[in-house]
């Protein structure tokens, strides 16, 4: 835990225009979503681009289904656990 006062260290990410991302932190035991694109979308646009929707849908699926967050969290360690092991593989 962070004492008052501690200085708490960011990182800078520089997006291309094309590409959008998905910030997910922790705050006060409660999980925090952002959606950060690399260009605005216009607000009169008549649809929304493919790769934002598709980040808005995870965001939002992310915050209101618990069971999800869940499953994201297995699916990686399953994933994780094949990718050490095809890297053993290789050496």
């Amino acid at each position: 835990m962070m004492a008052a006062g501690d200085k708490i260290e960011t990182t800078t990410v520089d997006l291309d225009p094309t590409e959008v991302a998905l910030v997910i932190g922790e705050e006060d035991g409660s999980m925090s979503v952002r959606v950060v694109t690399g260009s605005d979308v216009p607000p009169d646009a008549a649809e929304m681009p493919a790769a934002p929707e598709i980040v808005l849908a995870l965001a939002m699926r992310l915050l209101k289904d618990p069971d999800f967050h869940d499953d994201v969290l297995d699916w990686y360690y399953e994933h994780q656990d094949d990718e050490d092991e095809e890297e053993e593989d290789e050496a």
